[in-house]
Formats: structure tokens, sequence, C-alpha cells
């Protein structure tokens, strides 16, 4: 709901920015341009939307790692300054789309060196480009939630290991007596409910021996 509600808002504002732009500027009405100016505000707007919005990062750590596209942009695209650049590094502005909007805006193109030869290549490569930011940043959030998932099965397959072991059901009888049944015949019957059930619970008293195993 947030992403869409995101993608909408920043839709409108495009189209807004194409129709001012076309009020005081002729020969920019081509679809090209909308296109162009879309994805580039994308790419400016989106990293620090989904870094406050899927990272737990204090306030301060979000701004700066949202506004880092802003500034790589400024610093190596060359856009503020076409066709500038020291040799070898300018390599990069091609993973900026601000290169590839002026590769596309009448009368500053031609003062570009670089760009790519047809319109449908330069916004290909504008759109792919403007993912840049957004597919790194989501795979570290994937890689992260995955990592998670692992280590909570690891988790439970170990105390479900040592939940199952004879030493455990003695140290409970002894401890809790007959009165204690619940894993009383804990064994390989365990299934995922009960593990999950048992992870969560952390708080018993029963479940206090698990942690004395270790």
């Amino acid at each position: 709901m947030k992403c869409m509600l995101t993608i909408i808002i920043t839709l409108v504002s495009s189209l807004v920015l194409w129709g001012c732009i076309n009020l005081v500027i002729d020969g920019m009405s081509d679809p090209y341009i909308l296109f162009a100016l879309h994805f580039d505000t994308v790419a400016l707007i989106y990293p620090m939307i989904f870094v406050a919005l899927y990272s737990t990062l204090p306030f301060e750590l979000v701004q700066i790692i949202g506004t880092t596209p802003f500034l790589f942009m400024i610093f190596f695209s060359t856009t503020f300054s076409p066709g500038a650049g020291i040799t070898g590094i300018k390599i990069v502005r091609y993973l900026f789309p601000r290169f590839y909007l002026w590769c596309e805006l009448p009368g500053v193109q031609d003062n570009m060196e670089g760009c790519p030869e047809g319109r449908i290549e330069n916004m290909i490569y504008l759109f792919l480009s403007a993912q840049l930011f957004h597919t790194c940043f989501f795979a570290l959030v994937f890689a992260k939630q995955f990592k998670k998932k692992v280590d909570k099965f690891k988790s439970i397959e170990k105390r479900k290991l040592v939940m199952s072991s004879e030493f455990f059901g003695t140290l409970q009888k002894e401890l809790f007596g007959a009165g204690f049944k619940r894993y009383s015949q804990l064994t390989i019957h365990l299934n995922s409910d009960d593990l999950k059930d048992i992870a969560s619970d952390d708080n018993k008293p029963e479940n206090l021996i698990y942690t004395c195993c270790f």
C-alpha cells in the first residue's frame, strides 16, 4: 500500500512537472521527455522513501543513505558540466539516469558525449540505471530476512535436539516431577507448530532448562 501510494504521488508530480515545463519551453512535449523526467525523479526520491519504510535505521542514517544517490549524481554524472569528467572516472556517469535525461534534451544532447545512439536504447538505459539503488537495497533487505529465517530454523532444530535427549528428560522429571507433562513425551514426534511454540515460549519456567543446558 505504501509503495503504491508513493508510485502514484511520484507519477502525478512528474506529470505536473512536465506540464509546467511545456507551459514555458517549446519542444518538450515529447512523451520520451515525460518518461525521462519521471524516472530521474524516481532515482532521487525513492531511495530515501524506501530506506525510511523498509529499514530500522535511525533518522540521521536514513537521511545520509537516502541522499547518497543524489550526491553521487552531482559528483559523477557529469551533467552539471556536460561532457566533462576525469578520464577513467567519468565512465561512472552511465550509472545515473540524469545523464540519459540530458542526452534526451533538445539543444543539450548535441553537447553530450557517449550518449546511446537511439532514443529507445537511451530510454532503456535510463530506466535500468534508475533501478540500480532500489535493486541493491531490496537485495540486502531480502538477504537479511532470509538470514533471519535460517537462524530461527537453526535455533529451533538445536532446541529440538537438546529437548529430545535423555538427559533433558531426566532433568525435567527431577525438577518438576509428575506435574510436568508438557514435554515429558518429547521425542522425534515434535511437529513444526510445537517447535514454534517452544521457540516463542522462552519465559516459561520449564523452558529455562534449555538455557541451562548450554
